[in-house]
């Protein structure tokens, strides 16, 4: 049979009073420790979700932002080039004007010299007939007669 002794009883209550000893001293504040620590560390995690949640917003709205500023750059350069081309074609069109203008004054301006001209042709065959007829005739000329042979002669000529 078992017999209890003192030795027996005392290394029980030293046994007790370390397992009591290193609860206190060690057991407690290490769960405490490793409690605390689970739970930092599951807050680290769940703050790292939220962190790639917030991250994958973040770039949606970069993605929509550069989408939304490259549509409003192909609307510019649309706009500029619609704007170009029409002042191009004003200017253009403003251009022939002008040259039509100039080419329509050139016109007119060749119709005045040349009945200018007729009217001088006129003036001098009037004068040269004139001169021949008093040099046929050698008699001086009526203003009737005179009329009559510059309308014959411009008829004859064409004019």
């Amino acid at each position: 049979m078992i017999s209890i002794n003192a030795t027996i009883i005392l290394t029980m209550v030293n046994f007790i009073l370390l397992v009591i000893l290193l609860r206190v001293i060690l057991f407690i504040p290490l769960l405490k420790y490793l409690d605390e620590r689970s739970k930092t560390i599951a807050e680290s995690l769940m703050q790292a979700e939220e962190n790639k949640a917030r991250s994958e917003e973040i770039q949606i709205e970069h993605d929509t932002i550069i989408r939304e500023a490259r549509t409003k750059a192909a609307d510019i350069m649309d706009k500029a080039v619609g704007v170009a081309s029409d002042e191009s074609r004003d200017i253009v069109k403003e251009a022939r004007m002008q040259a039509q203008a100039t080419v329509d004054a050139a016109k007119d301006e060749i119709m005045v010299e040349a009945e200018r001209i007729k009217m001088d042709l006129r003036k001098e065959v009037a004068s040269l007939t004139i001169s021949l007829t008093e040099k046929v005739l050698e008699r001086e000329i009526r203003e009737s007669d005179h009329r009559d042979m510059i309308n014959r002669s411009f008829g004859a000529l064409g004019v």
